[in-house]
């Protein structure tokens, strides 16, 4: 029987996965330490960022990251990255309370999830999809588990966006294409697709 990350993840954008990481490094992670990745599925992610830290780990199945504590000590990571995860959970508090614990006083995490509100007709394509959330969702369930300075946005998955800023005006506009024609390519596609991309603080 083929497995999730078989049938959702055939073949993996290694290069989107690396310049995703580089973002996201630059702009968040402004030291070298210890990192998480919750959620980490292929190790790709887990890969890309380990040049830019002193130990990097990831946490994925057969870990069960609903119901188990985490295999760490409290305090040990100074990041925690999640992308594409916990839409799949139905206990966020436990992950969240989880993460909290792992990660050292004042340290950060970032996760990424799909955006609700331009996903809803999507959302279910993946049968494995059980918890959608909304910008204002998300932030609640990180203010409830204990975490401080909660910043939220919109993102989108088209590394042009990232790298000049001038020209996020593209994905509005191509937003206006009619819903049938936005599978036909990946700009149509993740310029209506949003993700929600949340920083927050121990």
């Amino acid at each position: 029987m083929p497995t999730y990350l078989e049938v959702e993840y055939p073949k993996i954008n290694r290069r989107y996965v690396r310049e995703l990481t580089r973002y996201i490094v630059k702009r968040f992670f402004t030291a070298t330490g210890r990192l998480l990745d919750v959620g980490s599925g292929t190790g790709d992610y887990v890969y890309f960022f380990s040049p830019f830290f002193r130990q990097t780990e990831g946490l994925d199945v057969p870990f069960d990251l609903e119901n188990e504590y985490f295999p760490y000590p409290d305090n040990h990571f100074d990041y925690v990255f999640s992308k594409s995860t916990l839409e799949h959970i139905t206990n966020t508090q436990h992950v969240l309370l989880e993460t909290g614990r792992v990660l050292a006083t004042g340290g950060i995490v970032v996760f990424m999830v799909p955006d609700w509100n331009s996903q809803w007709k999507s959302f279910y394509d993946d049968s494995t999809h059980v918890k959608p959330f909304t910008k204002k969702g998300l932030m609640q369930a990180f203010q409830l588990a204990g975490f401080r300075d909660i910043k939220c946005e919109y993102f989108y998955q088209l590394p042009f966006t990232w790298r000049h800023g001038w020209l996020r005006f593209v994905p509005h506009i191509l937003d206006l294409v009619p819903y049938g024609w936005r599978m036909c390519c990946k700009l149509l596609r993740f310029s209506n697709e949003r993700m929600l991309l949340l920083r927050a603080r121990r």
